[in-house]
This record gives structure tokens, sequence and C-alpha cells, in this order.
């Protein structure tokens, strides 16, 4: 049996001036770009409490349709450690600090 693989590239990053997230795909073989379709997905990732399992949903909030990815504690930390951007708090400016 034979077996076929897609293997992309994708880079994002955030846009200050419009406060969005971009996003570029390329195919890994070609070089070329890969086009999205428009659309909006929901990710939700649970946690089961007396087994080390993590299952990812996704799903294609237009039509409906669903896919699961099953894994371990690795992909709960994959997408907190890579993909999540987490603001850490500042420290307060020195004009902020109270004056005694």
């Amino acid at each position: 049996m034979g077996s076929e693989a897609l293997s992309i590239l994708v880079w994002c990053w955030h846009d200050q001036q419009t406060e969005t997230t971009k996003l570029m795909v390329v195919n890994v073989d070609t070089g070329e770009a890969v086009h999205l379709k428009n659309g909006k997905f929901l990710l939700r990732i649970t946690i089961e409490r007396d087994a080390s399992l993590l299952r990812c949903l996704i799903r294609h909030l237009t039509s409906g349709r669903e896919a699961y990815v099953q894994s371990g504690n690795s992909l709960k930390a994959f997408i907190q450690e890579c993909l999540l951007e987490v603001d850490s708090p500042s420290p307060p400016a020195a004009s902020d600090a109270a004056e005694p």
C-alpha cells in the first residue's frame, strides 16, 4: 500500500496596526502558496481527568463538520507554548508608582 503526505509550512504573526493575526501557508514540496477557504473553526481541548488523555475537537462552524485529534499532555503543552500568545503582566511604569 502506498501513502501520500502533504507537508505544509504555516506562518502566523500578529499585525499590530490592524490588530489581526495573519496566516501564510506554503506547500513544502513546491514552495507554492496553499490557498485556504474562508472559514471559521472552533478548537476545543478536553482533558480526561482519569487518564493522561487529551482530545482536541476541530469544528468547521459553517458546515458543522468535526474532527478529533487525540493525544497526551504533549498536545496541550504544544498548543500553550507554540500557538497561544499569553500576555504577561508588564511591570508598572515609574510614573505609575505611588508617591510616598
